[in-house]
């Protein structure tokens, strides 16, 4: 979120809880009462904006707090399973290479075995070799 998006929400709040004092303020000013009876009048009323104000930033910030703990939740889940296809990726990209080597070693075998073949008495060398090999 940017801060302007804040800020208006401030701004918004505060223009409101503004509105809602003053219009009370002046209600009561206009009230047929005795001054004593105006201010506890204006001071209950300043008390319960106050705690409405106070409770509805209570709401907001509890509200703000889920969607973030969500947001964080959802991003480690996304992590995981990030994580895990690279894991298994890797996993087979290790099992091609091995199987790709042991083809290599396979097939260099067989062309030193059909070079030697081809060789008088180099052959017969490599026979006994591989003999003693296995």
């Amino acid at each position: 979120m940017s801060n302007n998006g804040q800020n208006n929400g401030l701004a918004m709040i505060f223009a409101f809880f503004t509105g809602f004092m003053a219009g009370a303020v002046i209600s009561l000013l206009y009230a047929p009462s005795s001054g004593k009876e105006t201010r506890k009048k204006i001071r209950d009323t300043s008390i319960d904006a106050k705690n409405k104000t106070v409770e509805f930033a209570s709401q907001t910030t509890d509200s703000a707090r889920q969607g973030v703990q969500t947001f964080v939740e959802q991003g480690k889940e996304s992590v995981h399973d990030i994580v895990d296809s690279g894991k298994e990726r890797l996993q087979q990209a290790s099992e091609q290479v091995k199987s790709a080597v042991e083809t290599g070693r396979k097939v260099s075998a067989d062309v030193r075995t059909k070079i030697a073949g081809s060789i008088p008495g180099i052959g017969e060398e490599n026979d006994e070799e591989a003999t003693e090999e296995a």
